[in-house]
């Protein structure tokens, strides 16, 4: 019974996420930009990100082998980058983008597109993986996509959740969403711009340590030949 329910969570949310890669990649081809995107892309993605929680149950309740605290970190990060940052301040969010080089007719920027681009490919490899797993297969090109596609997906999704930190930030300085002083009945104040500040602070410390992990979690699957890698998986 678990297997089955577990194949068919995963190979939902692999369809989702792949649905929303669609959903930018055929925007973005017919000249939408961000903005456009985000309004197509809005209640898919947040079906699919929301439904991540339910990672944080399995693992409580041994439904899958996976350490409680890395799941609800990786979990919460996501619910904060997507419902505290972006449905925050969705207009700066979903029309603002950072211009990270720009050379003749070349111009790198990171944006809602390049967020994503690397949320749903990663989804898709990953859940899609889960799904192999539980039908008892693993193509090795799906594990060497699963274990290799983070080497460049990981820093450019970090740094374009953090773009949206910076275009969120002006916003909720101004506004003071979620936030609330005193006097109030129950004789406490909370202003969300410093709390922004504390999550920031204690949430890119780590990353470089989790990104190193992943590597040598790449070493150790993908450095076997084929055959090997896919018994370890």
């Amino acid at each position: 019974m678990a297997n089955t329910y577990l194949l068919v969570y995963n190979a939902s949310l692999a369809a989702g996420w792949a649905y929303v890669a669609f959903l930018v990649a055929n925007i973005v081809y017919n000249g939408g930009w961000t903005r456009e995107v985000y309004e197509a892309v809005s209640v898919p993605l947040k079906i699919a990100q929301s439904a991540a929680i339910a990672e944080v149950f399995h693992s409580v309740l041994g439904v899958v082998k996976a350490p409680f605290f890395t799941t609800f970190i990786q979990v919460l990060s996501r619910y904060w980058a997507l419902w505290g940052i972006v449905e925050v301040a969705p207009e700066a969010t979903s029309s603002g983008s950072l211009t990270l080089l720009k050379a003749g007719p070349v111009t790198l920027q990171l944006n809602m597109i390049t967020l994503l681009f690397c949320w749903s490919v990663t989804e898709v490899l990953r859940y899609g993986f889960y799904a192999a797993k539980e039908l008892g297969v693993m193509p090795y090109a799906l594990l060497w996509l699963r274990y290799s596609t983070f080497v460049i997906l990981y820093p450019l999704g970090v740094a374009s959740e953090m773009t949206m930190v910076y275009l969120a930030m002006p916003v909720i300085r101004k506004e003071r969403p979620l936030s609330f002083s005193m006097p109030n009945s129950f004789n406490f104040a909370f202003d969300y711009y410093y709390f922004c500040w504390i999550a920031i602070a204690c949430y890119v410390p780590g990353l470089p340590e989790l990104y190193f992990h992943m590597l040598r979690q790449r070493k150790k699957i993908l450095g076997a030949p084929p055959k090997a890698a896919k018994k370890i998986a």
